[in-house]
């Protein structure tokens, strides 16, 4: 379950910032490779559960924050109008 805070912390950036936030695996890899990342959101009902094994392992060698949810949680979070493996908000 993604922490309330978490979620705010989200909704505050897509009123503010909308490129701050991005959702999708590949999307999401993409910008933990590039450096930027905040805290990371990632499926626990990921289907496959190895689309998403390497963003997890990413985060915890380079000690980003994240948290596990459903994909649907992961939408409303991430302001996607379909569910999300995963989902990013940049620093």
């Amino acid at each position: 379950m993604i922490p309330e805070e978490v979620k705010e912390e989200f909704k505050k950036a897509l009123e503010t910032d909308k490129t701050k936030v991005w959702a999708g695996a590949n999307q999401t890899m993409r910008k933990i490779h590039s450096g930027k990342a905040k805290i990371v959101l990632i499926a626990e009902d990921a289907d496959p559960p190895a689309l998403v094994t390497p963003i997890a392992q990413e985060v915890k060698i380079k000690k980003i924050a994240h948290y596990f949810g459903t994909k649907i949680e992961i939408a409303k979070a991430a302001g996607c109008p379909r569910p999300a493996a995963a989902a990013i908000l940049l620093k």
